[in-house]
């Protein structure tokens, strides 16, 4: 880092206007906690949405008899077979006789009336609407894939529009398509428009949770970015867990789906408060742009500046950065991230490491059996693990850094994992504990993981590179079913193999360089050099004040900075 620290950053600017005062600490309370909140309600809705019921074959003449439930499963077939097939009886006959005793030889047949449907925890579902159960189970399973097949199409364009056009633009768009595809799915009486109107929401589901962190991470100091994240997800995590709540309430999906879903439209509140980001703004030479925004902080901040020094120091460091484009012949474009040898070290092994925390949150989260019959409970009890997660992984990251925090994680969710594998499975509750582990390295894995891409990858192209990042681990999801499928085959062995792909990503970002209280890399020539000097297995936990943010100035660098004062 030693070249970068001799010139002019964005943090010495910062630092000028005030990189956490009044102005950063209001957006943090009135767009980033909110929206943070807001945000699992209508991107994670859709596991309430499609969840199956319990259910039996629809004979006419039982449903519409006095008998209980009960007595009424027991004669329309064994209960291990009556979700799909009953008794080839008369059943007209079979009830005047006053006898609910059926011969255990009576032969089956599939359900011919469609099916009657367990209400106890929803009136109707997706998939009680549209019968996806029996030939057709599937489907519940097939549209969360078609969610995340989206994602892989939507997160890069919107990743390279928020780094073209801008993160606050980008960011009001995405809530707009949201808002549209998600209500209108839920209004939708023709299962494909549905599909269809899913899968388009799903594309923007990692964009939509990317860009506020983004927005808040780019106004504030190096010291504190860890803050910005740890508030992010524990606003996530407060959300996810009020949802099953909205659930329980609702009873109905139309209900339910529209309440979650309109919350997406309160986002437009904040077209006016939400500032785009000074960072981004002088990295494509909108200099007064970047002035006006910085000064109104300044302002708010009760920071006094010189507005003429403000401007000779915002274009120096556009002048740069477009010198150094000019150079690298930067196309500041997605094929970047492959292009320069050390930024392409640091986006494979980031990635991999999304990926096999996808695999392991995910995973574990439709893998994890036996914690109750009540799905709201379940859904529950897997959000709340994430709050001791993500506290512990906020606590180390700022004590030990983000390099080791992740690899911790990473290696504590793949040991849990293994130890399922190797544990003979007559132990109770081995598999149950494990998953609950591995679920609290998984959230805390991903918030260290997230906080150190958001850092790597410079200003140009921060949206383009989380958001490849992103999309592969989109495609991790749509694996993840089918690794969990092969548990008909042996129990262990979706353990095994989550829990050797996070072991190895474990590993492998110990090759990563440290970023807490490390200035961001602005552009690529940044990004290559970052990290360099720091040695393999250090431990970075150096804090930077704002002494020595100014003491990291160049001398000379002043004093041009000086005679250009003096000149204007």
């Amino acid at each position: 880092m030693g070249t970068l620290k001799s010139e002019l950053e964005f943090e010495h600017i910062l630092e000028d206007v005030g990189d956490f005062g009044k102005y950063q600490k209001r957006l943090i309370i009135f767009f980033l906690i909110p929206s943070a909140a807001l945000l699992p309600w209508f991107t994670m809705n859709i596991l309430f949405l499609v969840f199956t019921p319990d259910h039996w074959c629809n004979v006419p003449e039982v449903a519409a008899s006095n008998l209980s439930i009960e007595i009424q499963r027991n004669i329309i077939a064994p209960l291990d077979k009556s979700s799909c097939y009953r008794y080839d009886l008369n059943y007209t006959d079979f009830l005047k006789t006053g006898s609910f005793h059926v011969k255990n030889d009576t032969p089956l047949v599939e359900c011919d009336n469609g099916w009657q449907y367990d209400t106890t925890h929803f009136q109707e579902t997706a998939a009680s609407k549209w019968n996806m159960v029996c030939k057709d189970e599937h489907y519940p399973s097939f549209v969360m894939t078609l969610t995340n097949v989206g994602s892989i199409f939507g997160t890069p364009i919107y990743g390279t529009l928020s780094d073209k056009i801008g993160r606050k633009p980008v960011f009001f768009i995405v809530i707009l398509v949201t808002a549209m595809t998600a209500i209108s799915s839920i209004l939708m009486t023709d299962f494909t428009a549905f599909l269809v109107l899913r899968t388009i929401n799903g594309s923007l589901m990692p964009s939509v949770f990317q860009l506020p962190f983004i927005i808040l991470l780019e106004l504030v100091g190096p010291s504190v970015r860890t803050r910005m994240n740890g508030i992010s997800n524990a606003a996530w995590t407060f959300g996810l867990c009020v949802m099953p709540l909205i659930a329980y309430l609702s009873k109905h999906w139309v209900t339910f789906g529209l309440i979650t879903s309109s919350a997406s439209v309160l986002m437009f509140c904040y077209i006016k408060f939400l500032p785009e980001s000074a960072r981004w703004l002088i990295s494509r030479e909108k200099y007064s742009e970047a002035a006006t925004i910085l000064t109104r902080i300044a302002e708010t901040n009760g920071k006094t500046i010189d507005p003429v020094d403000l401007r000779l120091k915002i274009k120096k460091l556009g002048e740069r950065i477009k010198k150094e484009k000019k150079m690298d012949e930067v196309k500041n474009n997605a094929t970047d991230l492959i292009r320069y040898p050390n930024l392409r070290k640091k986006f494979l092994i980031v990635t991999f490491c999304w990926v096999a925390d996808m695999f392991a949150y995910y995973g574990l989260q439709i893998n994890v059996p036996n914690l109750g019959g009540n799905p709201f409970v379940n859904f529950f009890v897997l959000s709340a693990v994430e709050i001791p997660g993500l506290i512990c992984s906020w606590y180390f990251m700022e004590k030990r850094g983000r390099r080791w925090s992740s690899v911790s994680f990473l290696i504590l969710t793949g040991s849990s994992c293994l130890l399922v594998a190797i544990v003979p499975e007559g132990i109770p509750y081995v598999a149950i504990v494990c998953s609950l582990i591995g679920k609290f390295g998984a959230s805390a894995a991903f918030m260290a993981v997230y906080q150190q891409s958001s850092e790597l990858y410079p200003t140009t192209i921060r949206s383009i590179g989380m958001g490849m990042s992103g999309t592969f681990a989109g495609v991790a999801n749509i694996i993840v079913p089918y690794v969990v499928f092969l548990a008909v085959i042996a129990k262990y062995i979706p353990f095994l193999i989550i829990g050797l792909i996070n072991l190895l990503a474990g590993l492998s970002a110990i090759l990563l360089p440290e970023t807490l209280n490390e200035i961001l890399p602005q552009t690529i020539q940044d990004a290559e050099k970052f990290g360099k000097e720091q040695k393999c297995f250090s431990c970075n936990s150096r804090r930077m004040s704002s002494d020595s943010l100014q003491e990291e100035q160049s001398p000379k660098l002043l004093n041009d900075c000086e005679k250009d004062t003096y000149a204007a």
